[in-house]
C-alpha cells in the first residue's frame, strides 16, 4: 500500500487500466469457453457498462466523501482486488458451482471503496462467472446474495475491529446455503465426493474473509489509530506550542478535548475524531491564518486522517453545516467551556455559589433552538445524553474554576 494519496494523474492511469486489462481478459475467456461472436459482442457491452459504472460510483462517492476510510485516495486497492477478481471468475467456472469463492470479493471490494460501488463491480463479476458456467438463476442469486450480505455485515468496520458476531452470522447462513444447494443436487442422497468441494469451499472462503479483514486491518484501522495516536498527544509540536505561546488557546483546546472526548465516548461516537476536533479547533484557524495557507494544506502536512479533517471544515467553514456527530460534539464542548472561561475571568461576586451546569444547559439549549444544527446526524437520544453530561458533571468544573 502507498502511503501517501495518490495523485489525480494517477487515478485516471489506474482507472484506464483496469478497463484495458479487464474487458480484453473476458473477451478472450468468452472465446476459450466457446461462446459465439454474438455472444461475446453483448457481453462485453454489459461488462463495460458495468465496470464503467463502479469506476463512476467509485469516484463520485469520492467527491461526496462517501467512500469508507481513506480509499479516496487509495484507489489501487479498488483496481487490483478487482483485477483478481476478475481473473478468479474467469477461471471458476471449470470447478463445479459449489466450489466458487467469489463472494470474497464482494467483501474486499466494499471495503475498498463502499457498499454500492462494491457491490456494482461484484454484479459484474458474478454476470461474468455464470455465463461462463451456464449457470441457473438460482445459483446466480445465491451467490451474488451471500457476496451482499459479506458486504453488509462489513462495510463499516469500528475502532475496536469487532468482527466476532458479523463471521458467525456469515458462516452459519453461508454453509447453510452450501448445504441446502448439494442436498437439492444430489436429490437428498449424499456421498462423500459430493462433500469435497463444497467443505473446501467453505473453509478457503473463511480463511480468504480472514486474511481480508486482517490486512484491511493492518493497512486501515491500525493505521488511523497510530495517526490519532501521535496528534492526539498533548505534547505533539502543533499542540504543545501553544502551551507557551498561547494558554488561552491552549486551555480552551484542553478543556474543549475533555468534554468532546467524553461525550463521545459516553454516546458511542468515534472518541479519536471527537477529541481530535477539541484540540485542534480553534488551533488550526491560527494556524491558517499564521503561515497564511488552508486548513487542508495544514492537515496534509500534519497527516490527519480524513474523518480529523472533514470535522475541522464542518467547524470552521461557515458555508459547510455541521453534519458529523462528532463536530456537535466539539461545538457544545467549545461553547461551554469558553463561556464558563469567560465568566470565571471576570472573576464576578457568589461566584462559588455558581451552577456550571445549569449554564451549561442553557448553553446547549439556546445553540440547539438557534437551528445550527439542523442538517447534522445528531439525535434527539443525543442530545438528551450530552445535556445529562454537562448537568452532572462536578468535579471538572471546580477544576476549572481553580485554574
Amino acid at each position: 500500500m502507498k502511503k501517501k494519496e495518490e495523485a489525480g494523474w494517477q487515478k485516471v492511469l489506474l482507472a484506464t487500466g483496469m478497463i484495458i486489462i479487464s474487458i480484453p481478459a473476458i473477451g478472450i475467456s468468452a472465446y476459450l469457453y466457446e461462446k459465439s461472436f454474438r455472444d461475446i459482442f453483448m457481453l462485453l457491452i454489459i461488462v463495460t457498462a458495468c465496470f464503467g459504472m463502479a469506476l463512476f460510483s467509485f469516484f463520485q462517492s469520492n467527491v461526496f466523501q462517501a467512500l469508507h476510510y481513506d480509499n479516496g485516495g487509495h484507489l489501487s486497492r479498488f483496481v487490483t482486488t478487482f483485477l483478481v477478481g476478475t481473473a478468479v471468475a474467469c477461471l471458476l467456472p471449470v470447478l463445479p458451482d459449489a466450489g466458487w469463492i467469489l463472494p470474497v470479493f464482494a467483501l474486499a471490494l466494499t471495503l475498498f471503496s463502499n457498499t454500492v460501488t462494491g457491490l456494482t463491480a461484484y454484479a459484474g463479476l458474478m454476470c461474468v462467472c455464470a455465463y461462463f458456467a451456464s449457470a441457473d438463476i438460482l445459483t446466480f442469486l445465491m451467490y451474488f446474495l451471500t457476496g451482499v450480505l459479506f458486504a453488509v455485515l462489513f462495510e463499516r468496520l469500528d475502532n475496536d475491529y469487532r468482527t466476532g458476531v458479523p463471521m458467525s452470522v456469515a458462516g452459519m447462513i453461508y454453509v447453510i446455503e452450501i448445504a441446502a444447494k448439494v442436498i437439492f443436487q444430489s436429490h437428498g442422497v449424499i456421498t462423500a465426493n459430493a462433500l469435497v468441494v463444497p467443505i473446501m469451499n467453505v473453509f478457503v472462503t473463511f480463511i480468504l474473509m480472514l486474511a481480508i479483514l486482517r490486512f484491511y486491518c493492518a493497512v486501515v484501522i491500525d493505521k488511523e489509530k497510530g495517526r490519532y495516536l501521535r496528534i492526539n498527544d498533548q505534547e505533539y509540536e502543533l499542540l504543545a506550542k501553544y502551551k507557551e505561546e498561547d494558554k488561552q488557546t491552549y486551555f480552551n483546546a484542553i478543556h474543549t478535548a475533555y468534554f468532546a472526548e467524553k461525550t463521545a465516548r459516553l454516546l458511542h461516537m468515534d472518541v479519536d475524531v471527537a477529541k481530535n476536533g477539541g484540540y485542534y479547533h480553534r488551533i488550526i484557524v491560527l494556524e491558517c491564518k499564521k503561515q497564511d495557507r488552508s486548513l487542508e494544506e495544514i492537515c496534509q502536512e500534519n497527516k490527519f486522517p480524513p474523518e480529523a479533517v472533514q470535522l475541522l471544515q464542518e467547524y470552521t467553514y461557515k458555508s459547510r453545516p455541521m453534519k458529523m456527530r462528532e463536530t456537535v460534539a466539539v461545538y457544545f464542548a467549545d461553547c461551554v467551556v469558553s463561556s464558563i472561561m469567560y465568566l470565571i475571568e471576570k472573576g464576578e461576586s457568589q461566584e462559588q455559589d455558581r451552577d456550571y451546569g445549569k449554564i451549561a444547559t442553557a448553553i446547549i439549549r439556546r445553540k440547539i433552538g438557534s437551528g445550527v444544527l439542523n442538517n447534522s446526524e445528531i439525535s434527539l437520544a443525543d442530545l438528551s445524553g450530552i445535556e445529562k453530561i454537562y448537568t452532572g458533571e462536578k468535579l471538572y468544573y471546580d477544576f476549572l474554576r481553580r485554574e
